[in-house]
């Protein structure tokens, strides 16, 4: 398990014909703040299949111990098979665990759905293939913590879907490898289950929040209307009662779920694996069925979705037309901006508080980002989500971004967004001028940056800095998923 590669050699960049265990690399495929993944070939048998080769940033990595154990036990025609695993000896010394998995020729789903222009019924056969594969999963008590477009694989030759990105998983006996209150994730994927336990506890150390397989279904739900619409649902204000206890009951949908060219079949069940009750999702194994069944009954109308042309920012993509307004619905302003606000304020940014100056002169990020960038970026193939690692515990060096990835024209401001001053320079040292406005310059992937508002510009994230007193009001209707409270016990795991 040696290699003879040169030692500025880093596990994000290995070079070609690099050697890993029995395994030569022969094409980057992908990585993040965690692991780098590869395309790998075995040593002396180059025309056999190749395999996922993913390689763990930090030495030792228990992530990739957890993610073994459970592929050991998985073998499912859309979970990727494992193959074999072991451990790296880099050049300077430490040992990099890393994991051998059947290689797949895939698209990322939302990457699929701009190439393809799927149909309705293509939609629900992947979404009903996906849940088959939460469904082996939860077989085994295990919940997958991290269910998203860039973490589920189109195959290009057959259709076939795969679930990918174990390392976030969690299942009995697991040892605990993040800090309270909420378990690794993106955050716009998050149930408002989860949500509303860390408004009632996030100021706790010790309450952690226990993801269940409601937790997987509700994100796949994210997951099937950002697909359809190009845009994230957004949980509606949270409400405290005269006992002190916060509950989130509505959810603020895009009008586009509503157009004549998402079928009703396949618009209810959306609507279904979003509800705020997580008693009513169901299971992996019915919503599966279901869409398979409404898949057969569907009119085929094609989801043409222009995910760049839409108004992500704020989960209101242009209107389509007016569509009726099916009962629990109604016109509403209001979004998840006031009461994530206080999310934010439990002390899950203390990494960011350098660059935002919360409630001070110098502006700060609008409520809705600060709160979402509460996680680390959605990194596409590794796990990531896992606050309690800092991307900066290993100096990983900057790639160049993926054909296709990288804008070429700066960002455009926002309304109210902060400008530099007369010399060019932001209220914060830590803060980027660009385009005659003020912005905080992350690592995060595109899915993250577009989750959070941002924009993407030659590689990078960029999140606009708000101005406090000069932060516009939104005018644009949404539509509005709204239910009865109906109390739901905060779980605790102690090892989430």
């Amino acid at each position: 398990m040696t290699s003879a590669s040169p030692p500025s050699q880093h596990p994000a960049f290995l070079p070609l014909g690099t050697q890993v265990g029995p395994w030569r690399v022969v094409e980057w495929a992908g990585g993040g703040v965690y692991g780098a993944v590869y395309r790998a070939v075995r040593v002396g048998a180059e025309q056999t299949p190749p395999v996922a080769l993913k390689l763990a940033m930090l030495p030792g990595d228990p992530r990739f111990a957890r993610e073994v154990e459970l592929l050991s036990r998985l073998h499912h025609p859309h979970i990727p098979r494992l193959v074999e695993h072991g451990e790296w000896l880099h050049p300077d010394g430490p040992l990099h665990p890393y994991i051998a998995m059947e290689f797949v020729d895939g698209v990322p789903l939302y990457d699929w759905a701009r190439m393809y222009r799927p149909d309705s019924q293509q939609v629900l056969r992947v979404l009903a293939q996906t849940a088959l594969a939460l469904q082996a999963l939860h077989a085994q008590e295990a919940v997958h913590r991290d269910v998203k477009g860039a973490n589920i694989l189109v195959r290009r030759w057959d259709g076939r879907v795969f679930l990918t990105d174990f390392g976030s998983c969690t299942y009995p006996g697991v040892d605990t490898l993040t800090p309270p209150p909420l378990p690794p994730g993106t955050p716009a994927y998050r149930s408002p289950e989860a949500w509303q336990f860390f408004v009632q506890h996030g100021r706790a150390a010790t309450a952690a929040y226990r993801a269940l397989p409601a937790d997987d279904l509700f994100a796949l739900g994210v997951t099937a209307c950002r697909l359809v619409t190009g845009a994230y649902p957004q949980l509606g204000e949270a409400q405290r009662d005269e006992h002190g206890v916060w509950s989130v009951d509505s959810l603020v949908l895009p009008q586009s779920l509503y157009s004549a060219r998402v079928d009703a079949p396949l618009r209810e069940l959306i609507l279904r694996m979003l509800s705020l009750n997580p008693e009513q999702r169901g299971t992996a194994l019915q919503l599966a069925r279901d869409m398979e069944r409404a898949a057969t009954t569907s009119l085929g109308t094609r989801v043409s979705v222009d995910f760049h042309a839409q108004d992500t920012r704020d989960g209101q993509p242009p209107s389509t037309g007016t569509p009726s307004v099916p009962p629990g619905l109604r016109a509403d302003t209001r979004s998840w901006r006031a009461w994530i606000a206080i999310a934010a304020a439990a002390g899950t940014l203390a990494t960011l508080a350098a660059w935002m100056a919360p409630g001070g002169p110098e502006g700060t990020l609008s409520e809705t980002r600060a709160a979402s960038v509460g996680g680390p970026a959605d990194a596409g193939p590794v796990g990531l989500g896992e606050a309690a690692v800092s991307a900066s515990a290993v100096d990983v060096p900057t790639p160049s971004a993926p054909e296709g990835m990288v804008a070429d024209t700066p960002p455009e401001p926002e309304p109210g967004q902060a400008k530099p001053d007369a010399k060019g320079r932001c209220p914060h040292k830590q803060q980027v001028a660009l385009n005659n406005s003020c912005w905080m310059k992350t690592s995060f992937e595109q899915e993250q940056c577009e989750s959070v508002g941002g924009s993407m510009y030659q590689g990078a994230c960029y999140l606009p800095i708000v101005a406090p007193r000069q932060r516009p009001t939104t005018t644009t209707p949404t539509r509005r998923l709204s239910q009865p409270h109906e109390s739901t016990a905060p779980h605790s795991d102690p090892a989430p």
